[in-house]
């Protein structure tokens, strides 16, 4: 190579170097936020529903409470980080005279797992924080029915089980003027904690989810009798195993009322929530191979929890329970069913002194199921 074609190599490479390009040395932009591919409103809609405890601290006024609550919630994603969702709920503060609240909650939603790691629809496990305002209504016999406004927030973790459905756990803290229990206190406001377990259900996930095959919702109600009457309400989702779906699963969450005797010669209701896991057994299909028919007969049997009334010793009863299912297939994908059933667990909602060792409740549920 010349001397001449050197000097014109090493003159273009110091005008490359002062020509530097200050675009080169800035800080990247950060990615813009995450969107949903589909632009329907609705794609992202869900509803959920669940049970759990409440309590209400004492804030000085020398006053506190706890009970049962359940909730309905209706909401959607606007973005896989930023949702809206609205609801109501009911809860039961025990005592000598049942305290029923009746509430509406507006919420907004921040999706912290898709805000700090990006949007990943196949996550297993999200935390949703939550806040909100709220609306109560207090309701007391003799007392005359206060409503309250105030402010709420909390977390969500929920497990994405299925494109269609996830569980949730959500601790939540409420903040309300005096007086929302109908005390006075000299700090001025009230502090309602809640802890919720729930199930949400994506409409638009319904075709994408593999677990929804042979699976099944329920909805049901009946009678039970412990010595009193019990009215008994009940939402199941389940799933059949293997080919010949003879084993299967079913997760249900439920209300009793029991209506109670009193002192003064009058009838009491005592409100509680449950929920509880059953094994099933599909008895007809087990010893018989036809596959076309219109009745099958289930054996069930299960264990759960529920949250009982005001003269309970403790908050939390274990129970297990045994009974049959009778169904009646109406198409398809509708069938209609009878289940009687036992439950029965460890004596705690009576004084010490008249506890027996294992107590029993005879019912029988009749409702309706829609098969996946």
């Amino acid at each position: 190579m010349g001397v001449a074609a050197q000097n014109r190599q090493k003159k273009d490479t110091i005008q490359r170097k002062e020509n530097i390009k200050a675009a080169d040395y800035m800080i990247p932009k950060r990615r813009g936020a995450d969107k949903f591919e589909s632009k329907k409103g609705t794609e992202h809609l869900f509803f959920s529903a669940g049970a759990g405890m409440v309590r209400l601290f004492d804030m000085g006024s020398g006053f506190a409470a706890h009970g049962p609550k359940a909730s309905f919630y209706v909401g959607n994603w606007v973005t896989p980080v930023i949702g809206f969702r609205a609801g109501v709920d009911y809860s039961m503060w025990r005592g000598n005279t049942d305290t029923n609240l009746v509430g509406g909650s507006v919420d907004y939603l921040i999706n912290i797992s898709a805000f700090a790691a990006r949007y990943n629809p196949r996550r297993v496990f999200e935390v949703i924080a939550i806040g909100g305002i709220s609306y109560q209504a207090t309701m007391k016999t003799g007392m005359e029915t206060i409503h309250s406004y105030g402010l709420h927030g909390g977390l969500q973790g929920k497990f994405n089980i299925s494109p269609a459905f996830n569980l949730f756990i959500e601790p939540q803290l409420g903040l309300y003027p005096d007086r929302v229990d109908n005390h006075f206190s000299w700090r001025r406001y009230d502090v309602i904690a809640s802890m919720m377990l729930g199930i949400t259900y994506k409409p638009s996930g319904f075709s994408q989810s593999g677990l929804l095959r042979n699976g099944f919702a329920s909805i049901g109600a009946g009678m039970g009798n412990t010595g009193n009457m019990l009215f008994n309400t009940e939402f199941a989702l389940g799933k059949w195993f293997g080919k010949p779906r003879i084993n299967g699963i079913r997760i249900s969450a439920g209300s009793s009322t029991a209506f109670l005797d009193n002192d003064l010669g009058g009838v009491k209701r005592e409100f509680n929530v449950n929920l509880c896991a059953d094994y099933l057994c599909n008895l007809t299909t087990l010893f018989s191979d036809r596959k076309s028919r219109i009745f099958d007969l289930l054996f069930i049997g299960g264990a759960g929890s529920y949250f009982p009334g005001g003269e309970a010793s403790e908050p939390i009863v274990l129970n297990g329970r045994i009974g049959f299912q009778g169904q009646i297939r109406l198409s398809e994908h509708v069938g209609l069913w009878l289940e009687p059933r036992i439950n029965i667990f460890k004596d705690k909602s009576y004084r010490a002194d008249l506890q027996e060792p294992v107590r029993g409740t005879v019912g029988v549920m009749v409702g309706t199921s829609y098969k996946f």
